[in-house]
C-alpha cells in the first residue's frame, strides 16, 4: 500500500512543477471515457463496451444538432430530458444554431455539458427542402474497414489435437452507408481468434423521418424503452453518472456483439403530435449449452465457437420475440406501456443449484410494465413499474432528480427486482448484471461549486434476498464514492481524485475493497498530451498498485496521431485486479486487466489522408510478467511470461 501511495503522491507532485505553456479548453474522447469509467468493476462487462462503442461511433460520426431528434439525442448519456427539452426549445424560436457557442445561453447547459455535447455534436445547416426520395438517396457516405489481430504467440489451443479448429487471427470487416437525415445501413462479418471461418455476420437497415415513419429498421436492432425494467440495451446506467433519462427506443445494431441484439424488424409510427407507437419481431438462432434431456441449461453469450464442444452449442436454439410499446406525452407529462412475449424452441430448464433456483423455467414467457414521468423546470420524477410471468413477479425503479441550480444536481434512485421477475430484454440500473433479485437506493450528487472544479459523490445501499453464486444466504452491501476533479483556468492542467469503498459479501463473507485513483493530464502543446494515472485496490490486507503513463502526439493537420501507452504493475492475485483504459483503435475499444507483476504496453498509430478518404492503423501491444512463467489456463495457456500483439486496419469513405 505503500508503494501504490508514494506513486501516487510523486505523480501529483510533478504536476504541479510542471509549467503550463499552452492556453487550452479542448476536452478530447479520452477525458469522456475516464469521467464514464471511474466505477472500474464495470470495465469487464461487456454491455457496458458495446454501449461505449455505440458512443464512439457518434463522435466519430457526429450529430449536426438543428436536426437532431429526442431519440438521437437521449442516447448521450450526459444530457437530461430538460436538458434535451430547452435546446429543441431554442432550435424551434431561432430556427437553428449557427454555432455550439450559442449553447452558453441556455441555463441547464452548464460548462462541462457544453464540453462533452462537443464531442458529438455540431452546428450545420438544416437539410434544404426537397422531395423524400431526392433527400433519401443524395449525399450518400459509404463506410469501410478491415481489421486483423495478429498474435506473436501460441495458446495451449492450437498445439493439441482437441483444442481449436482455426488459426489465432482474428478478422472483421464493417460496411456502412448513410447520408445526413434519413437513410443508414450496414453489414458486418468476424471471425474470432481460433475459429475456423467468419461465423458472425449481422446487415440492418434504417429509415427515419418519413412522414409518420419516426423510425423502421430491418436486420438487427436493439430496442430500449422506459427505465430499461421491461426492455432496456439504449443506455448505460452507472453509479458514478446515473441516468436521468428514458431509453431511446428502437436503433440499429451497428457494434461487434454476438448475441445482445435482436433479428427481425422494428418501427416506431407517430399516431398524431402527442404519442407514438413501436412495434417489433424478432427470430433468431442463440447459443446455448443443453442437458441430457436436450433442455436448455444456460443460454451463451460469448460467441466463441473455437472448439467441438463450442462449435455444438452454435445457434443450436431458436428464439423468437414480439412486442410493442405505446408512449404518449402532454407537456411535461410522459407515460407508457410496454410488453413482449418471448419463446424459445427448447424447454429452459437451468438445474437445480441454490443459485439457480429463481432462473426462468420453460418456453414461454412474457413481461408487460408502465413506465411514468414528469418533469417541472430543475425536477424530474421518473420511474418503471413490470410484471413478469409465468410465475406473476413485479420489479419496479423510480428516480428523482433535482437540479439546484446550474452548478448543483442531487439525484435519488431506488430499485425492487423480485428474486424470480426476470426480463431477457431488460437492462436497467442495478448492482448485479441482471434486473432480479435486488432493492436498493442510491443517493448521487454532482457539484462543480467554482470554476474549474467538479465534485461528484454517491451512496448505495443493496440487499439480495435470495442465495447468489458462491453464497449460501442472503446477503447486503453498501457502495461509496466520492471524486474531485481540478481544471484551472488555463486548462493545460487537470487532476482528478477519487476514492472508493464497496463493501459487498462473497462465498458468505463480506469483501470490503478500497479503490483510489489519482489522474492528472498536461496539455503543453496543442499537439500533445501528457497523462499519468495511480491505482490502487485494497482487500482484506492484500493490495495491489499499479502507475500508468500515456503519450499522445496529433499532427497539425490531424494526419498522424501516435500514441503510447506504458503501465507498471504488482497486485498478488485476480481479486486485487486493476483496470486501465488505453488508446485504441478506430471505432474500438481497449481496457487491460492487471494482476501480478509485470509491465503492460502499448503504442497505436493512425495516418490519414488529408481530405480524409482513407485511414491506416496499427497496434503494437505487449505483457512482461515477472512472477510466472506461464499465462492463462487451459486451452488459453501461454508458455511464456510474454505475450505481444499486433493489430492493423485500413478504413475507406467515399
Amino acid at each position: 500500500m505503500t508503494r501504490a501511495v508514494l506513486l501516487a503522491i510523486l505523480s501529483l507532485c510533478v504536476l504541479a512543477i510542471l509549467p503550463a505553456k499552452a492556453q487550452t479548453d479542448d476536452y478530447t474522447w479520452d477525458r469522456f471515457v475516464y469521467d464514464y469509467t471511474t466505477d472500474e468493476e464495470q470495465a469487464e462487462e461487456e454491455e457496458w463496451i458495446l454501449y461505449l462503442e455505440e458512443l464512439k461511433d457518434i463522435h466519430e460520426h457526429p450529430m449536426n444538432i438543428n436536426t437532431a431528434g429526442v431519440s438521437d439525442l437521449l442516447r448521450l448519456p450526459f444530457l437530461s430530458e430538460e436538458q434535451i427539452e430547452q435546446i429543441h426549445a431554442y432550435i424551434y424560436l431561432h430556427g437553428s444554431m449557427q454555432t455550439l457557442g450559442e449553447l452558453r445561453l441556455l441555463p441547464l447547459i452548464d460548462y462541462a455539458t457544453r464540453q462533452k455535447l462537443r464531442l458529438f455534436v455540431y452546428a450545420g445547416e438544416p437539410p434544404a427542402e426537397g422531395t423524400k426520395a431526392r433527400q433519401l438517396f443524395s449525399h450518400l457516405r459509404h463506410t469501410f474497414s478491415a481489421r486483423t489481430d495478429v498474435p506473436l504467440y501460441y495458446r495451449k489451443g492450437y498445439l493439441v489435437d482437441d483444442g481449436y479448429a482455426g488459426d489465432a487471427l482474428y478478422h472483421r470487416i464493417r460496411y456502412d452507408v448513410k447520408n445526413s437525415r434519413h437513410l443508414q445501413a450496414g453489414f458486418r462479418v468476424e471471425k474470432d481468434a481460433g475459429e475456423r471461418y467468419y461465423d458472425t455476420y449481422g446487415a440492418y437497415a434504417m429509415l427515419r423521418d418519413v412522414g409518420i415513419l419516426h423510425r423502421a429498421v430491418v436486420g438487427d436492432f436493439r430496442a430500449g424503452f422506459g427505465e430499461g425494467v421491461v426492455m432496456g440495451g439504449s443506455l448505460w446506467h452507472s453509479k458514478s453518472t446515473p441516468s436521468m433519462r428514458e431509453q431511446s427506443g428502437i436503433r440499429p445494431m451497428t457494434g461487434m456483439d454476438e448475441s445482445r441484439f435482436m433479428r427481425g424488424m422494428a418501427a416506431t409510427l407517430g399516431l398524431g403530435s402527442e404519442a407514438e407507437l413501436s412495434v417489433f419481431a424478432s427470430y433468431r438462432r442463440v447459443d446455448a449449452t443443453l442437458n441430457a434431456d436436450d433442455e436448455i441449461k444456460t443460454l451463451l453469450t460469448d460467441g466463441y465457437h473455437r472448439t467441438a464442444s463450442e462449435h455444438r452449442s452454435r445457434h443450436n436454439v431458436g428464439s423468437t420475440q414480439t412486442g410493442a410499446h405505446l408512449a404518449w406525452h402532454h407537456g411535461d407529462l410522459r407515460l407508457g406501456a410496454t410488453g413482449y412475449l418471448q419463446r424459445f424452441s427448447q424447454r429452459l430448464n437451468p438445474g437445480e443449484q441454490l443459485y439457480r433456483r429463481i432462473y426462468p423455467r420453460g418456453t414461454t414467457f412474457g413481461v408487460a410494465g408502465i413506465n411514468y414521468g414528469y418533469s417541472f423546470y430543475r425536477l424530474t420524477l421518473a420511474g418503471e413499474t413490470a410484471v413478469s410471468m409465468p410465475h406473476t413477479a413485479a420489479a419496479t425503479m423510480n428516480r428523482a432528480s433535482w437540479s439546484i441550480n446550474s452548478r448543483y444536481t442531487l439525484s435519488l434512485l431506488g430499485r425492487y427486482y423480485a428474486s424470480n421477475y426476470h426480463s431477457f430484454l431488460a437492462t436497467s440500473f442495478a448492482e448485479n448484471s441482471t434486473v432480479q433479485n435486488e432493492s436498493g437506493l442510491l443517493l448521487h450528487l454532482k457539484a462543480q461549486p467554482s470554476a474549474g472544479w467538479l465534485l461528484t459523490a454517491y451512496a448505495d445501499f443493496f440487499h439480495n434476498p435470495w442465495p447468489r453464486y458462491r453464497m449460501t444466504h442472503s446477503s447486503s452491501g453498501q457502495d461509496f464514492m466520492a471524486q474531485a476533479d481540478y481544471t484551472p483556468g488555463d486548462g493545460a492542467h487537470t487532476i482528478g481524485l477519487r476514492y472508493q469503498l464497496k463493501r459487498k459479501e462473497q462465498a458468505d463473507r463480506m469483501e470490503p475493497h478500497h479503490r483510489i485513483r489519482t489522474q492528472w493530464t498536461f496539455l503543453p502543446h496543442r499537439s500533445w498530451r501528457l497523462q499519468t494515472t495511480a491505482l490502487l485496490h485494497r482487500l482484506l490486507g492484500k493490495t495491489g498498485s499499479a502507475i500508468q503513463h500515456t503519450v499522445r502526439f496529433t499532427s497539425p493537420a490531424d494526419c498522424l496521431r501516435l500514441a503510447l501507452t506504458a503501465s507498471y504493475f504488482h497486485s498478488p492475485d485476480y481479486s486485487t485486479r486493476l483496470y486501465v483504459f488505453e488508446p485504441a483503435l478506430y471505432n474500438s475499444i481497449s481496457s487491460a486487466v492487471l494482476y501480478g507483476h509485470g509491465l503492460h504496453g502499448a503504442l497505436t498509430g493512425r495516418l490519414t489522408s488529408r481530405n480524409g478518404r482513407w485511414m491506416v492503423e496499427a497496434r503494437y501491444s505487449l505483457y512482461r510478467y515477472f512472477d510466472r512463467d506461464t499465462q492463462s489456463s487451459d486451452l488459453q495457456t501461454i508458455y511464456s511470461p510474454w505475450r505481444n500483439d499486433l493489430s492493423f486496419q485500413l478504413r475507406f469513405k467515399f
